[in-house]
């Protein structure tokens, strides 16, 4: 068995791949627009003893606890859970086939 567990994988996610992803997998519409508007024009700040930091743009990641982060990362690496489920790889169990358990950003094979 191998497991797979990205460290910082939240933070990896590039909105713009992410965007053309759910488009992909046909969502449009008002969730794709909200999704738009919640991932655009981010900014950061950093606060110590009472000091501001300048505004930084942020340009990758999904929210840290987010109600739909574990679902946009699950959508964000699509792909690769594709191509390990069709590489026959994984275990059967009783008439399961477990190919790549995948919750979050722990994924098994």
């Amino acid at each position: 068995m191998a497991s797979l567990d990205q460290k910082a994988a939240f933070d990896t996610v590039r909105f713009r791949a992410l965007v053309l992803k759910l488009g992909l997998l046909s969502f449009t519409g008002k969730f794709l627009r909200l999704m738009i508007a919640t991932y655009t024009n981010i900014k950061a700040y950093v606060q110590i003893s009472g000091l501001t930091s300048d505004a930084i743009v942020v340009s990758c990641s999904v929210r840290q606890g987010g109600v739909l982060s574990t679902f946009l990362y699950l959508v964000y690496v699509n792909d690769l859970l594709n191509d390990l489920e069709l590489s026959g790889y994984g275990c059967k169990v009783l008439s399961v086939v477990a190919g790549n358990p995948a919750f979050a950003d722990d994924i098994s094979l």
